[in-house]
């Protein structure tokens, strides 16, 4: 007879087989009900919540949100997805992880789907993300791009042609740029973006978007085109930047290659263009 056994009380070894399985099965179910009552009590209540990844351009309600989903949980018994329909009506969240720390943390790590424009609408703007879809969550005071349109997005996307093809350009940009692009606009036809303290840049159109980006950063970098009012990108293989006076251009090999003394000649500090 196993050791175990013979430790049982006497009176215990005289019951019924079926007596001591449903002895066992009672004992198993009462501990069982035990336990799911402790996990869902305050003894294990998630007090202190971390969130890793959240923008801080996001709206204070996003987090303010997804902090109160996380404390009406425990930590013995916390869903993700009740934290995630918390704040579905924000399309700003794109995932949610979490990781708990016993017995009252999580952590809480956020996928976003961050707006690369404004489009403004009659005076209402829309934060985008770069395929058009509205992003819902994001501040109005961040600092985006502006994209006028005639057209509210519908069923939550821009159907706005030249929207989207604005929206593709601003997405190619590189980020040093892109925190400096202040509008996008049809001037004349052309797809022209507006820097903060730098000349326009005129695409003409969506095509080779990252050429004509890489052709501007060159242009940009150069010395000689300080004080440029505006950048021809339409060819991205020969850009020119208008310096001074309007009759006056410099080619993408002028602008790289002038020597020091020509490029202040032909400067007439319209706009300074800061690095």
């Amino acid at each position: 007879m196993p050791p175990r056994l013979r430790s049982l009380p006497p009176r215990l070894w005289r019951l019924p087989l079926r007596t001591k399985l449903a002895l066992g099965t009672s004992f198993a179910v009462i501990g069982l009900c035990g336990w799911l009552v402790l996990r869902d009590s305050a003894l294990f209540a998630v007090n202190d919540v971390a969130i890793v990844g959240l923008s801080a351009d996001a709206m204070p309600a996003v987090s303010e949100q997804l902090v109160a989903a996380a404390r009406s949980q425990t930590t013995t018994d916390f869903s993700a997805g009740d934290v995630r329909a918390a704040v579905a009506s924000y399309s700003l969240i794109s995932g949610i992880r979490a990781s708990t720390h016993f017995p009252h943390g999580v952590t809480l790590y956020v996928g976003e789907e961050l707006p690369v424009a404004r489009i403004e609408v009659g005076g209402t703007g829309i934060a985008v993300a770069a395929d058009g879809r509205v992003i819902t969550g994001f501040s109005p005071r961040a600092h985006l791009a502006t994209v006028h349109s005639g057209r509210l997005p519908l069923g939550g996307r821009t159907r706005d042609r030249f929207v989207l093809t604005a929206l593709r350009v601003l997405n190619a940009a590189p980020a040093p740029l892109f925190s400096r692009i202040a509008a996008v606009t049809r001037a004349n036809g052309a797809l022209t973006i507006y820097l903060h303290h730098g000349p326009r840049l005129i695409f003409g159109d969506g095509a080779l978007a990252h050429a004509k980006w890489d052709a501007a950063a060159a242009v940009l970098a150069a010395r000689s085109s300080r004080g440029a009012s505006y950048i021809d990108l339409v060819l991205p293989w020969r850009p020119s930047a208008q310096v001074g006076d309007p009759g006056t251009s410099l080619s993408a090999a002028t602008a790289v290659g002038a020597p020091a003394a020509a490029a202040t000649a032909l400067s007439a500090s319209v706009l300074q263009v800061s690095g």
